[in-house]
């Protein structure tokens, strides 16, 4: 009886998988004939959540939620390491995307790669996105709950978040933060505002991609950005600002983009157009990419990156009156990167066109002589932006220099020690 019990539990689990319709190919020529392609295969990154890929991955999964200061709720996941000495690894994603991001390439994901190295993972989703659409008094479909910009990401969404990690790993030392686009914005404001609480904090900035002033961003971007603040003051008077903000525009990409292998050459080359001329984003990982972006954030959010191209990195301009009430100046005052306390470690790609190389070194410039920890550059000419996390060679390129770099980095800080 328990002979025949265990096959038919087997022929369920085995079986339901089998059921799972083909929806990645390793060519776009593939694509055509998928559902019957032996090529192609099943990958649940391309159609679920952080949750289930991490658990469907194989390893071990917690999730948190958090409040900040001003209401909002967020979801903080985690892939837990408990016979590890090794510090906590948190990871902040850029705009228009979730920690989804860091799981991206399977096994050779850079959250699951930090876990096999024995860091303990946790990874955070600022206000906004699908998995921090929480508030105490209001809901994401009132226009109120977008009312906020960059600021309130790094000073209110950061401190709860690392408050969380540091109360349930802070025995294992400071915390390793590692930042992607917007991301590390975040981070960047953080430890230059509240210098000496960022520096009993964190061990490290680990920066990708850092996205500080950006006067030389040859992303088309730049020609749209400064349409975010007419289209902030549009969609505030038609109360529809949350149906553009809550990331509602993936609906639309996901099909469209994913119906045919022409539409996914096409989605793919629109969004090189602003990330960069080329891609190691591989045919089987553009399913998995759709699937996670674009995510929500507040136009007051994409306001910054308007205010990056004019050589800014300064607090949300509210115009002079409400300048003066808060700032006690008609203009806002600009973040002191001469304030951080913390080594910070950069890496870039020289074929970014969000993040130049020019300005990625301007940064690295404008830090404290002994808080520049090092840099590294990603020199291959088809890597852009989204290779970071998404490229074939985002294991040799990025994650593999990044471990060796955090090896180094923990070794003297026990040698200090």
């Amino acid at each position: 009886m328990w002979y025949c019990t265990s096959i038919y539990v087997l022929f369920f689990i085995f079986g339901a998988e089998s059921q799972n319709p083909n929806n990645v190919c390793p060519t776009f020529r593939d694509y055509f004939n998928m559902r019957n392609n032996s090529n192609c295969w099943y990958d649940f990154a391309a159609v679920d959540k952080v949750p289930q890929i991490i658990k469907k991955s194989g390893y071990p999964f917690m999730e948190y939620k958090v409040k900040t200061s001003d209401g909002y709720i967020l979801t903080v996941f985690r892939i837990p390491v408990l016979a590890s000495t090794k510090p906590a690894v948190f990871l902040l994603h850029g705009v228009q995307s979730t920690s989804a991001i860091f799981l991206g390439l399977g096994k050779s994901s850079m959250a699951f790669l930090l876990y096999e190295a024995g860091y303990d993972v946790w990874l955070g989703n600022y206000r906004g996105t699908e998995y921090s659409q929480g508030h105490e008094n209001m809901n994401s479909t009132q226009r109120e709950y977008w009312d906020y910009s960059v600021d309130d990401i790094a000073l209110k969404d950061l401190p709860a978040m690392l408050q969380l990690v540091t109360f349930h790993a802070g025995h294992r030392g400071k915390i390793i933060y590692i930042g992607h686009s917007l991301g590390t914005t975040a981070g960047i404001i953080y430890a230059s505002e509240y210098p000496d609480f960022a520096a009993r904090t964190i061990g490290i900035l680990v920066l990708l991609t850092p996205a500080y002033k950006l006067p030389n961003m040859r992303s088309p971007y730049r020609l749209l950005l400064p349409l975010v603040r007419p289209i902030l003051e549009v969609t505030n008077t038609l109360n529809v600002v949350q149906f553009i903000s809550a990331g509602g525009l993936r609906n639309l990409t996901r099909p469209l983009c994913l119906s045919s292998p022409p539409l996914m050459i096409a989605c793919l080359t629109v969004m090189n157009l602003f990330l960069g001329p080329f891609t190691q984003i591989a045919p089987e990982t553009i399913p998995v990419y759709f699937n996670q972006i674009p995510a929500g954030t507040s136009f007051k959010t994409l306001s910054y990156l308007s205010e990056a191209t004019r050589n800014r990195f300064r607090k949300y301009d509210y115009g002079p009156g409400k300048n003066r009430y808060l700032y006690n100046s008609d203009m806002p005052p600009e973040y002191d990167l001469k304030k951080i306390k913390i080594p910070v470690y950069i890496m870039y790609a020289r074929s970014d066109w969000a993040i130049s190389r020019e300005d990625s070194m301007q940064f690295y410039r404008s830090l404290p002589q002994e808080m520049r920890y090092g840099m590294y550059e990603v020199r291959n000419l088809n890597f852009n932006h989204y290779d970071f996390l998404f490229g074939r060679n985002s294991k040799t390129l990025v994650t593999d220099k990044l471990l060796n770099m955090l090896e180094r980095f923990t070794s003297e800080q026990t040698y200090l020690q």
